[in-house]
């Protein structure tokens, strides 16, 4: 992934789980390459995370980005892109509040 990609991966990974432990942050950048791997999403990072109805946070990605990314979530974005993975091949997350059933992870639940 090129540094706009990795940078990319990593400020939507700081937006979506920034709060979470540093397996909740791997497990947000796992399931977006689980995404790009699929071949049912798009097949670059960014394809991914702009695509329509996705990613809420999509809209702040380039503030973010140019604020700077924690080191937590760029190890995390380069963790992901290196195929580690907490959630095995999960391509979806919502809040643990959501009642969904997968696997828990801080306050999200990956299936």
């Amino acid at each position: 992934a090129s540094y706009d990609e990795t940078t990319i991966l990593a400020a939507t990974i700081q937006l979506e789980a920034g709060n979470e432990p540093y397996e909740g942050q791997v497990a947000v950048g796992a399931v977006i390459m689980n995404r790009v791997r699929s071949g049912g999403y798009p097949n670059s990072i960014s394809g991914v995370v702009y695509q329509a109805g996705q990613f809420s946070v999509s809209g702040r990605i380039a503030a973010t980005a140019a604020s700077g990314v924690k080191s937590s979530c760029m190890q995390a974005a380069q963790a992901a892109i290196n195929g580690e993975t907490t959630v095995g091949t999960a391509t979806h997350f919502r809040s643990v509040s959501s009642g969904m059933q997968g696997i828990l992870i801080g306050n999200h639940v990956f299936w």
